[in-house]
């Protein structure tokens, strides 16, 4: 046996980082690919805000314009509610707070519930609603993973504050 053997490998070695839980790092990138792709549709959304309107009032002729705008906006505002509320979580449970795992909990659970009862309402499904329905729902099962309350329960070193 070499003393690298007792050393931690790369993420992509097949080695396990010490201490951080494989539910926990699950987690961690489930809240963060959440974050990303609801903060990116944001910003396509408000970059082509005219026509992301011009469309959905295309596709609703006897509603007014107004309707259209208001949609966009909400939608817009719960993108980026709800992808800072994701970032934030996985930065603070990558620190090991107890607080970000409730909060991706929380969020994950509400986003999902939304994203369903829009999905119902509209009629229709989007591949876009299908992975965020999926990463919400991977979320929530690894927020609540044993391992994962375990270790954000833990004791925490110093140099993790």
């Amino acid at each position: 046996m070499s003393a690298r053997s007792s050393s931690p490998g790369p993420l992509g070695s097949g080695e396990a980082r010490p201490g951080m839980p494989l539910s926990a790092r699950m987690s961690v990138g489930l809240l963060a690919g959440l974050a990303v792709l609801l903060l990116l549709n944001a910003l396509f959304t408000f970059l082509a805000r005219d026509a992301v309107v011009d469309a959905l009032a295309d596709a609703q002729p006897g509603s007014p314009r107004s309707d259209a705008e208001r949609i966009v906006l909400v939608n817009l505002v719960q993108a980026v509610v709800f992808g800072g509320l994701a970032a934030v979580s996985a930065a603070g449970l990558a620190r090991r707070s107890g607080w970000a795992r409730w909060a991706g909990i929380a969020t994950s659970a509400v986003l999902g519930l939304v994203t369903l009862a829009a999905t119902f309402l509209a009629g229709g499904v989007a591949v876009s609603t299908l992975l965020v329905l999926v990463l919400c729902a991977a979320a929530v099962a690894s927020l609540a993973a044993r391992t994962t309350a375990a270790w954000t329960a833990g004791p925490r070193s110093r140099g993790s504050d």
